[in-house]
């Protein structure tokens, strides 16, 4: 493959993938505890150039150099700093300041989250928007009977001054622990790091943490994404025409 091409298509391949990473933290920017992710640029394995001009079978190829192929967009990273917080008039709404997750329960397992928009199902258990049930320090989901319901910082949940339960907050080692699993919930990476309770996280009720999408960042970067794309299909319209008239000149007959 003419190297040209194969650089600049894969130019164009990385700035796709990262732009669809940039469109995605654009339509949750209102997402309640979204995270963004982020993305970055590397290259892939670069091969030692040869020089072979010599027809003396004594003499060995002469190393020139490396030469880098083309880019590739990495894996994208979560970007868990934290979001600013929000004040509401709702009982329910809970946010957390800290490294720290709440702890649902959903149809395929435990999962956990920032969004803490919940409310009270016909039952009377604490729920996300998606229906999945809080859960406490036992495991247990938290139902809250009739009457004024505070949370203090610690995550005690108690009605007219009764404790009833206390909210499982737990946080992870790793840098990068969690994976998105849809439902604004994260899924453990499946590498042996545990959640343990998160004795550095507070809880605010009648608050919410608002997503921690950098807007003028992305808007930045999808200007700058967008003039990568199109300089690399440049690139592969001279590329093309360059080939084009190489070839025309090879098959132009002779005299």
């Amino acid at each position: 493959m003419i190297r040209g091409l194969y650089t600049a298509a894969s130019g164009m391949l990385s700035a796709m993938r990262r732009m669809e990473l940039v469109t995605n933290n654009l339509a949750n920017a209102q997402t309640v505890g979204f995270k963004q992710d982020r993305s970055a640029l590397s290259t892939f394995d670069e091969v030692m150039i040869l020089q072979d001009g010599t027809p003396a079978a004594t003499t060995r190829n002469q190393e020139l150099g490396q030469l880098g192929m083309a880019a590739v967009a990495e894996e994208p990273m979560i970007d868990f700093t934290q979001g600013a917080i929000q004040e509401t008039s709702r009982d329910f709404d809970l946010a957390l300041e800290g490294p720290g997750f709440f702890t649902v329960q959903t149809p395929d397992g435990v999962r956990y989250t920032r969004d803490g928009g919940f409310t009270r199902d016909a039952l009377g258990r604490m729920t996300t928007t998606e229906g999945h049930l809080l859960l406490d320090t036992a495991g247990n989901p938290i139902t809250i009977p009739a009457g004024k319901m505070q949370v203090n910082e610690d995550g005690t949940v108690r009605v007219e001054d009764q404790p009833i339960a206390q909210i499982n907050v737990v946080e992870f080692t790793l840098d990068q622990p969690l994976r998105k699993v849809g439902a604004n919930e994260f899924a453990p990476r499946n590498d042996g790091d545990q959640p343990r309770a998160s004795a550095g996280t507070a809880v605010h009720q009648s608050s919410i943490e608002i997503s921690n999408l950098d807007m003028a960042g992305a808007q930045t970067t999808m200007l700058e994404l967008q003039r990568a794309y199109q300089a690399s299909q440049r690139l592969i319209q001279y590329q093309d025409e360059m080939v084009g008239r190489a070839v025309n000149e090879i098959a132009r007959p002779i005299g």
